[in-house]
């Protein structure tokens, strides 16, 4: 698909702000979907809007203190005033523009295990996306190891991803809940290697197409609520729905537990029973309503805490 019509709009986020950090982050995790292109400081991806997909290049052209995104927005067909008001909309929640971030900045300088984390990646933000991708990411993300995760990821891109053309460049598009319900089970578990996630995904897609809550109407319930309303999806636990929620957790498991267990106690775990609601009750303690942005700057900065703390949290 060719997108050649243009609309161009200015974001300016709230300060502090890494256009950088928050599109690119330095564990490797993409912003939209795995096959954004990145330039030059420049971003080229896509996304859905409603049954519509349009392609995104982004720019900083500002600093940390004075930020500012120039986005054009690439359309098969000329957007309507009230799709452009949704495109806007949209790109302030992807880019996290109106989270102001300066309270978890003054903590950060104060806390013993932050201070230097937040000097390295200093406006960085969380950005939520769109619940479908971020429950198939959920999904082939349990009890698998990341190399098995990322090829089920390349698989279902490959096979069910939408590709889309414009300035230039060529991007690949996260699956659809759609296209995943109405593939076979065993289409999903022969060609994207799901195995028993082939079953949990499908229902997952299902749920979305009969009308399940969308990010943002899971963002203005309680976080209780809306992790209560993701665990009612096949497959999804407690863990997997704190992680998709769009409200900040700090959705310890096995691995991160053994990297904050020795930030907060200075001792390595093979995390026995108990001991993840231990880090997670320490987290609270430390971080209260930061906790969740935290989590995010702590497992972005690993080879730095990894130099500070004389462990090579990379390898666990």
């Amino acid at each position: 698909m060719t997108l050649s019509n243009r609309y161009t709009t200015t974001i300016k986020p709230i300060p502090p702000y890494s256009f950088e950090y928050t599109v690119r982050k330095p564990a490797g995790w993409p912003w939209l979907t795995p096959e954004e292109v990145y330039e030059n400081g420049v971003l080229w991806t896509a996304t859905r809007i409603g049954a519509s997909i349009v392609g995104l290049k982004l720019k900083s052209t500002g600093t940390l203190k004075q930020p500012c995104v120039i986005c054009d927005v690439f359309s098969r067909e000329r957007l309507t005033k009230n799709q452009r008001l949704m495109i806007v909309h949209r790109l302030r929640r992807y880019l996290d523009a109106d989270e102001d971030i300066r309270g978890f900045c003054q903590l950060a300088r104060k806390d013993p295990i932050l201070k230097g984390v937040v000097r390295r990646l200093c406006g960085m933000r969380d950005a939520v996306s769109d619940l479908f991708p971020s429950l198939l990411l959920a999904t082939t993300l349990q009890l698998a190891p990341i190399t098995r995760s990322q090829q089920m990821m390349d698989l279902l891109v490959k096979h069910y991803g939408d590709t889309v053309c414009f300035d230039g460049k060529r991007v690949v598009l996260w699956p659809s809940a759609e296209s995943i319900a109405e593939a076979s089970v065993r289409d999903l578990q022969r060609k994207c290697k799901l195995g028993y996630r082939a079953k949990n995904l499908k229902a997952i897609a299902q749920s979305l197409v009969k009308g399940f809550p969308d990010m943002e109407e899971l963002a203005v319930m309680t976080p209780e609520d809306a992790k209560a309303k993701l665990m009612e999806l096949r497959g999804i636990g407690e863990y997997s729905a704190g992680i998709v929620s769009p409200h900040p957790e700090f959705p310890a498991d096995s691995w991160s537990s053994r990297i904050f267990h020795i930030l907060f106690f200075g001792r390595n775990t093979k995390v026995p029973k108990g001991v993840i609601g231990k880090v997670q009750q320490e987290a609270e303690r430390r971080w209260g309503t930061w906790k969740g942005l935290a989590f995010i700057y702590v497992l972005n900065d690993l080879r730095g805490l990894s130099k500070r703390f004389g462990v090579d949290f990379t390898s666990f």
